[in-house]
């Protein structure tokens, strides 16, 4: 045996004293496998069994943000790799009692476990780290989760809970990258759809203008275009960003789409009328 050679046995054997596993029951095992993310944790995955297949998931840690590394849903880039990876990988989701999705893979055959054990681990590593990549500067994601929670908040002082979904897809299923700030159903099923406009500097407040404008579009476009009643986009005109006199053709163009004049956040009375 060579230098080299033994140098290999010496690395099989620190990665192979990294794993560790914890009995959760008598029907599920907790893998802590070495796999680790930039947000300095280790990848946890559980194995059960249901209905003859073995099934291996994040238990919910992703979701639950166990992983401290919490995921901009409206972060298109980030969305694209997540999106790659769980196509990559053939991920399947469930949503949980507690409204907590998990992530998993299963297999009727035992053999295969450790296949599903090593690409979950991959996947959930990879998206983690993903998520703590910095996509825009700091000053930018404040100022759009400032107002995000300033109009969630005033939104559901005036709607119903249940008529209102916040940060909702218009299809789930068939247009995944459509995310809407707030979805508001009435019970004839007439949507109003509704964007948040808002940046920290002239740049950012352009991109979510025209970002609005083509969600809006796509809208209009699908199946669900007969059933939407309007489209709303509330402009954050308090914001550094917000320069009208630069803006202008940007917010013709919005208001093409929308088929109405966006709404000042200055004056979101007027919004208890409109979605009411």
């Amino acid at each position: 045996m060579n230098e080299f050679e033994k140098i290999f046995i010496e690395v099989r054997k620190s990665f192979d004293s990294l794993w560790s596993t914890k009995l959760r029951s008598d029907q599920v095992i907790e893998i802590i496998t070495p796999y680790s993310t930039t947000s300095n944790k280790f990848v946890s995955l559980f194995i059960t069994k249901r209905k003859e297949k073995f099934v291996v998931s994040d238990g919910g840690l992703l979701n639950s943000e166990a992983y401290e590394s919490e995921i901009d849903y409206e972060n298109q880039c980030l969305l694209k790799v997540l999106y790659h990876l769980e196509g990559f990988y053939e991920i399947k989701t469930t949503i949980d009692k507690r409204g907590i999705k998990h992530y998993y893979k299963s297999t009727d055959k035992v053999t295969f476990v450790p296949n599903l054990v090593y690409e979950m681990a991959q996947y959930i590593s990879m998206c983690v780290s993903a998520a703590t990549v910095p996509f825009v500067d700091q000053k930018e994601k404040e100022e759009k989760e400032t107002f995000r929670k300033q109009v969630n908040t005033y939104l559901g002082s005036i709607i119903t809970k249940s008529e209102v979904t916040l940060n909702g897809y218009l299809d789930k299923k068939n247009f995944r990258a459509v995310r809407f700030n707030a979805i508001v159903v009435k019970k004839n099923s007439s949507l109003s759809l509704v964007n948040y406009i808002t940046g920290s500097n002239i740049s950012y407040f352009t991109k979510s203008i025209s970002n609005a404008s083509v969600l809006f579009e796509i809208a209009d476009n699908s199946p669900y275009g007969s059933h939407i009643k309007q489209k709303i986009a509330i402009v954050n005109n308090g914001a550094e960003g917000f320069v009208p006199e630069r803006l202008h053709r940007h917010f013709e163009i919005l208001q093409e789409h929308t088929g109405s004049e966006p709404v000042k956040w200055s004056e979101k009375e007027s919004l208890k009328t409109l979605l009411n």
